[in-house]
């Protein structure tokens, strides 16, 4: 079973810092879906959490959903600034 844990907790922190080290933003939407899913998969797997990385756990999940904020910004500051502008039909 320690075999299992060791590599569940691989698993997960490999999906995590994949996406922190993502340069290309067409793929870190993709890539923070599948880390989320890692470190949820860990929080059900069979094997036991300890504290320190239940902790570890959800700092990602927070790193992850500021990443995904920012990401979002960053999107939405693209759309507004291009001024798109679509004609009123009456």
């Amino acid at each position: 079973m320690d075999a299992d844990m060791h590599e569940c907790g691989f698993s997960w922190q490999r999906a995590f810092q994949t996406v922190m080290h993502e340069n290309e933003p067409t793929s870190v939407e993709g890539k923070i879906g599948l880390a989320r899913l890692a470190i949820l998969e860990r929080f059900v797997s069979p094997a036991s959490i300890d504290r320190q990385e239940e902790d570890a756990l959800f700092e990602a999940l927070d790193a992850l959903r500021a990443l995904d904020w920012q990401r979002l910004s960053r999107h939405e500051e693209l759309i507004s600034s291009d001024n798109l502008s679509f004609p009123i039909h009456h």
